[in-house]
């Protein structure tokens, strides 16, 4: 599980610096922006399974 959320973390942190400069990216640089958004929102969604699986095991 920390696997999970020190990538949550790291990407994080990369996603809220590319949309603070988003109206400074170029084209290919909004394709990346878009990727690593993407990216996030896997981490977030394997981060909300693992979560859910292990407390139906727990209980």
């Amino acid at each position: 599980m920390k696997f999970y959320i020190y990538q949550v973390i790291a990407i994080s942190i990369i996603w809220f610096g590319m949309a603070f400069f988003f109206s400074e990216l170029s084209e290919a640089s909004k394709i990346i922006f878009y990727i690593v958004s993407s990216w996030l929102l896997f981490l977030i969604v394997l981060l909300v399974k693992y979560v859910v699986t292990n407390r139906k095991v727990d209980k």
